[in-house]
């Protein structure tokens, strides 16, 4: 994150507010829009003003969370950052007066800001509460949610908003009756006061130059916190992604068309099965097992898995991570049509003889699971750990193990959780796992004591070490016979109020660390490190390598031994360690 913008010489030459007006001579157009709104045979003097009240309204009211960041990195340094504080509002309230002034017809005006105001109600309450910006990976993440999701971020602070900032206003709005002039007279007015808006902008802009270059490149949560410019945008940028490819090009290609077990792998009469349990807003730094202070691992810690302490995530939200993990591009070529038209390492698997299965208790499986068997226990309201308002992890395990059974052969399953997610982290768990007391029971997360959070937060935290344990506790049982494995890796993480941030889907190039951060374990039984030729205490030495999801893909093509020409052996985690062991024992020949 930059320092905070030092304003020293603000008031000094043309850098000051009244000379940047006067070498703009932007007086001449404020006189224009003046004299046009005395001039009554336009008819314009109600529609203009008021445009230009309602942008200020938005400036003042519903940007709570930009003037904050503002405060935040140019601190208060006397009359020189008030210079720059009422030109930033200037900057705001002409660039909202430019967009209103130019929908200020009859027909556009009304119906416009009645849909306008309210979403831009509701867009400030969750930046000002949980201090999100918004961009089209956050669009997507509320395009893709359920209604259990939705439902629990509801609460009486986000219909107070809706109600002071959307519906009050709106009413006031229908109720007063405003002047519109037609012609060619109308659009030249409104040209004129448009023209007006934009040059005292500009005047904003190259008069404080100096101040919001850095301000603009360095902190871009500024901008996607404006409202409502941030939204409408990330709205356009989302919808030009979901829809403005055409219908043949989104056709899904496929890869790894040569997949197939190895010789050796295929032969062997134990057979491989692998869980790849998908976590959900699970942060690094909160796992015991990354050295954090209190023990959220104990189970774990017991069953003496592997841990991966440096792993960093694909996005800072499901809609993003998920389909990232199971992709062969990575993180710096992934993009949201490219998961929509490209097979996943789901697919490859398949083709190479490997039953896959997916089991879901999240919103869903943002399109990964659709060409592979799945199902869902949200809803399964006879399973002891549901209810209306959707299950918590252990409902994943209810007849895991028969299907294990029925399913000898090669299989992959993957379990998406719940998680951790945020906002209702004490729904998380069941009673017996809430050790960290006092907890936080509500989503109003700013209303609760920072220590209150963190509890609920750990609790969950803690169920998900027991719940893992019982996943391994399943493969110990099948590991007589077969050759078995779990690995778990969360998504993304969460903020937990630092900085005033809560939650996660922070754009990545500004998220903290505790969003990108997560946790990674593995679990391997004796007969697969055998037989899979790895050296486990070589992957535990590795344990503090820098990894992230990138490695996911080819890691577990690696565990199979599928041949194929999308696999990279670069990136499997266990090619190393699996070196280590050939080298041993037969000099370094290659396996089969």
């Amino acid at each position: 994150m930059a320092p905070p913008i030092g304003l020293p010489a603000l008031l000094q030459g043309s850098t000051g507010l009244s000379s940047v007006l006067h070498e703009r001579r932007s007086g001449a157009f404020i006189r224009g829009l003046v004299a046009a709104g005395r001039d009554r045979g336009w008819g314009l003097r109600r529609s203009t003003r008021l445009a230009l009240a309602i942008a200020a309204g938005l400036m003042l009211f519903y940007n709570v969370a930009v003037w904050r960041e503002i405060l935040r990195i140019v601190p208060w340094n006397g009359a020189a950052s008030a210079v720059f504080y009422l030109s930033f509002a200037i900057l705001m309230w002409s660039a909202f007066g430019l967009l209103l002034t130019l929908c200020s017809f009859r027909t556009v005006f009304k119906p416009l800001l009645t849909l306008l105001l309210p979403v831009s109600a509701v867009a400030a309450y969750f930046m000002c509460t949980y201090g999100i910006s918004i961009d089209n990976v956050m669009v997507q993440n509320l395009a893709e949610t359920d209604v259990r999701e939705a439902g629990a971020l509801l609460s009486p602070g986000l219909l107070g908003y809706l109600l002071v900032l959307g519906v009050l206003p709106v009413a006031g709005l229908w109720r007063l009756r405003v002047e519109y002039a037609a012609g060619a007279r109308g659009v030249a007015a409104r040209l004129l006061v448009a023209a007006a808006c934009l040059v005292t902008g500009l005047a904003m802009l190259g008069g404080f130059y100096s101040v919001y270059a850095p301000l603009f490149r360095e902190h871009r949560q500024v901008t996607q916190k404006i409202n409502p410019t941030s939204y409408l945008y990330a709205l356009g940028k989302y919808a030009r992604q979901r829809w403005g490819a055409k219908e043949a090009a989104l056709v899904v290609a496929p890869i790894g068309l040569d997949a197939a077990r190895s010789a050796a792998a295929a032969a062997r009469p134990r057979k491989s099965l692998v869980v790849f349990v998908v976590g959900e807003t699970a942060r690094a730094d909160h796992f015991g097992l990354n050295g954090y202070a209190r023990d959220t691992t104990p189970e774990l810690s017991r069953l003496g898995v592997l841990n991966f302490s440096n792993v960093a995530s694909c996005g800072t939200s499901t809609a993003v991570s998920v389909p990232c993990m199971f992709s062969d591009l990575g993180r710096a070529d992934y993009s949201d049509r490219s998961a929509k038209t490209r097979e996943s390492l789901l697919d490859v698997l398949q083709r190479a003889g490997v039953a896959v299965y997916w089991r879901e208790n999240n919103s869903d499986c943002k399109g990964t699971c659709l060409r592979v068997p799945n199902d869902s226990v949200m809803g399964n309201t006879s399973h002891p750990s549901c209810d209306a308002e959707g299950c918590r992890d252990e409902a994943l395990l209810e007849g895991l193990s028969a299907y294990m059974d029925a399913h000898p052969g090669d299989a992959f399953i993957v379990l998406h959780t719940m998680g951790s997610h945020g906002p209702a982290y004490y729904r998380r768990y069941p009673p017996e796992f809430e050790r960290f007391k006092p907890v936080c029971r509500t989503n109003q997360l700013g209303d609760c004591p920072q220590e209150a959070l963190v509890n609920a937060y750990d609790n969950s935290i803690l169920y998900t070490d027991h719940f893992l344990a019982q996943v391994v506790g399943l493969l110990q049982k099948q590991a007589a016979t077969r050759d078995t494995a779990m690995v778990y890796v969360s998504d993304h993480g969460e903020s937990l109020g630092e900085n005033g941030l809560y939650l996660h889907a922070a754009p990545y190039a500004i998220a903290p660390r505790a969003q990108t951060h997560v946790p990674m374990v593995m679990w391997v039984s004796p007969g697969a490190a055998r037989d899979w030729g790895v050296d486990r205490s070589c992957l535990a030495a590795r344990r503090d390598q820098p990894y992230s999801h990138d490695n996911l893909f080819h890691s577990v093509l690696g565990m199979f031994e599928v041949r194929t020409n999308v696999y990279r052996q670069r990136l499997d985690m266990l090619a190393p360690c699996r070196a280590a062991v050939e080298a041993r024992t037969d000099g370094g020949g290659a396996r089969g």
